[in-house]
């Protein structure tokens, strides 16, 4: 992974269940403007108190389109006339939240507390990024998104980085894919197997698309039957163990009775290198990433980012991966945390 530079948090330690990389400071001497400033977008209220009002943006388009220079929402730029100084290597710059288990609560709801936490880290310099293993049919239909969404870059990295979308515009490519012959092959061994082809879900038997409803909570009529369209992210096999073709991973997934298939060399860090490589110009992987997650497949973003926090009630593999295993809800290490950097928006 590389070389680390620790980081602190103030409040309460954070006690992990394994041992952990010596922590300390690292941010910069930083001056945040709150996140409830008027003028600032959406704001939030205290934990316990009502939400304010949400003020509609004027200029949606503009605001989300796809660009290098995002949207400021830390308050105003100011022109410097003064060279600009060079970027410090391994400052924090980007957090990077896993969604199901991480940010959404059993009820797939946000916690209040949490939006606040994370408009707090975006007021500190912190761009966050969403990196989820969800399609594109699932995550729309994810209820009271804007209020953390209007907090993030504007791309959303799903199917764990194999599909990135757009919701500015409304727009999404995939940037990788199984191979054509692979596919095949699996769909002639396998009886019931749900494709995720160009954002949409397509099963080979009515079987597998209720199946596949039933487990991720999506409409069984935003399942489409037939074979894909054209190249496929992934495959999700249903009873039985498929062939691993050549160019493909497999994992099981035990609690839904499937086995997916991702085109092999994937996962989130490498979906999240890409973006931020695309976006940004980083050179160095996840270096200036803190990362956030609960799962299985989050072991290799949590392992090859600068710092990375498994979440209360994450999976062994998880933790294992994590430099620091929270012990309290989320909510409340956002809340105190000294993760701080400069705001990768900052162009200068």
């Amino acid at each position: 992974m590389g070389h680390f530079v620790p980081m602190a948090h103030r409040g309460p330690r954070v006690h992990s269940t394994r041992e952990c990389r010596p922590i300390v400071a690292v941010s910069p001497a930083f001056s945040p403007r709150p996140p409830n400033v008027p003028g600032d977008g959406p704001e939030f209220s205290p934990p316990g108190e009502d939400p304010a009002p949400h003020r509609p943006d004027p200029d949606p388009a503009g605001r989300h389109a796809i660009s290098t220079d995002f949207p400021d929402l830390t308050g105003p730029a100011t022109e410097d006339p003064a060279p600009a100084a060079p970027r410090q290597s391994g400052v924090p710059r980007y957090a990077a939240f896993d969604l199901d288990g991480t940010l959404l609560d059993a009820e797939g709801r946000i916690p209040r507390a949490t939006v606040a936490g994370i408009a707090r880290l975006r007021g500190r310099g912190l761009l966050p990024v969403l990196v989820t293993g969800r399609s594109l049919p699932s995550f729309r239909r994810w209820r009271d998104a804007d209020r953390v969404l209007d907090l993030c870059h504007p791309e959303v990295l799903l199917e764990e980085g194999d599909l990135v979308y757009d919701r500015g515009q409304d727009r999404h490519r995939a940037v990788a894919a199984l191979p054509a012959d692979a596919v095949a092959r699996v769909r002639r061994a396998c009886a019931d197997v749900v494709a995720s082809c160009d954002g949409r879900l397509l099963a080979s038997t009515r079987r597998a698309a209720v199946a596949y409803a039933v487990a991720h909570g999506v409409p069984r009529d935003a399942i489409g039957i037939g074979p894909p369209t054209g190249p496929s992210t992934r495959l999700m096999v249903f009873g039985e163990k498929p062939p691993e073709p050549p160019g493909t991973e497999g994992r099981a997934l035990r609690g839904f009775g499937a086995t997916l298939l991702t085109a092999a060399g994937r996962g989130k860090a490498v979906g999240l290198a890409a973006l931020l490589t695309d976006r940004f110009g980083e050179r160095d992987g996840l270096s200036r990433v803190v990362a956030f997650g609960d799962g299985d497949n989050d072991a290799g973003l949590l392992a090859g980012a600068r710092l990375g926090i498994a979440v209360q009630g994450s999976s062994p593999a998880a933790r294992a991966a994590a430099d620091l295993c929270l012990d309290r809800p989320l909510e409340e290490y956002l809340a105190t945390t000294d993760l701080a950097g400069p705001d990768p928006t900052d162009r200068s």
